[in-house]
């Protein structure tokens, strides 16, 4: 059965995200959706002494445009202080060093959030040994516009039989598209796996730099065994 997945490219996808694309035959970057503030595209939190401390990336023009229409705003030097704090808060773990290919990740120029998105999402797939073919949105032409009829015919061209959807779509996806196509559709939960950070209790959620520092670049494939 050949399976696929879609998401927003995250500047700091969470573990379950990375889960979703494991479990998938394809995924599909979605680039052209719109941008929507204090979501996960362009932050997540990382694990301070201090407690869950958010990193984000600045961005402007971002009021109703696409996510590959957002600019990034580089007044400021973000990278500079997102590293700043990741390595005080990070000093003593394992596998710190970790640390220097994120750095160099977004140390590039990207003009656009969806270029430096799908670069640092595609960084934590690829360094934890993730190799689920990847595309983007922008490659189909002609896509419908409602966004389950999209779904549905991105992965009709896929050639796949079978839709991986976030358990939040129960609430909001027409499943009319996939079924006129004849396309399954699974909802995933995703329960987060423990494992060990700094700074005491877990804490769920975080972005995979957490995951990534603490286990290394095993990390993943030890929390999800079960899934190869």
């Amino acid at each position: 059965m050949n399976s696929f997945s879609v998401h927003q490219p995250h500047y700091l996808p969470y573990p379950g995200y990375l889960d979703k694309v494991q479990r998938s035959d394809v995924f599909v970057f979605l680039e052209r959706v719109q941008y929507v503030r204090r979501e996960y595209q362009n932050r997540n939190r990382i694990k301070t002494p201090q407690g869950p401390q958010w990193l984000t990336v600045p961005v402007k023009g971002a009021y109703g445009a696409a996510i590959d229409d957002v600019a990034i705003d580089d007044s400021t030097d973000w990278r500079g202080k997102h590293l700043a704090t990741l390595r005080r808060a990070y000093a003593k773990a394992p596998f710190v060093e970790e640390l220097e290919g994120f750095a160099e990740v977004i140390g590039r120029s990207y003009e656009t959030l969806a270029e430096l998105t799908i670069a640092t999402t595609g960084y934590f797939l690829d360094r934890f040994g993730i190799v689920t073919p990847r595309h983007r949105q922008t490659e189909f032409a002609d896509l419908p516009n409602e966004p389950s009829e999209r779904i549905a015919e991105m992965g009709k061209r896929l050639h796949a039989n079978r839709y991986l959807a976030g358990s939040g779509g129960r609430s909001y996806m027409n499943m009319e598209p996939f079924e006129r196509v004849g396309m399954e559709v699974e909802f995933l939960a995703h329960q987060p796996r423990p494992y060990p950070q700094q700074h005491g209790e877990f804490i769920p959620h975080l972005g995979s730099i957490d995951l990534m520092l603490n286990l290394g670049p095993e990390g993943f494939h030890q929390l999800y065994s079960d899934r190869r």
